[in-house]
């Protein structure tokens, strides 16, 4: 879903954090990543973050902070 909003070497440690399990590391950065960068994303996705992060028991304020592209 993001991966082409993610520099390589960010991806490949997003998902080295996937397949160990480390599903609150691979959230935070992905975050971190698509705030850093400024990339758009859909109030849709916004949506979906905030709902997983809340599922997780995690903070959604990085999620809910992403810049929408309006869509």
């Amino acid at each position: 879903m993001f991966a082409d909003r993610l520099d390589p070497t960010d991806l490949a440690t997003v998902r080295e954090y996937a397949e160990a399990g480390e599903w609150g590391e691979e959230i935070d950065l992905l975050l971190a990543c698509l705030s850093a960068t400024r990339r758009p994303v859909t109030a849709a996705e916004r949506g979906e973050l905030v709902a997983l992060l809340e599922a997780m028991g995690m903070s959604a304020g990085a999620a809910e902070e992403l810049g929408a592209d309006g869509a």
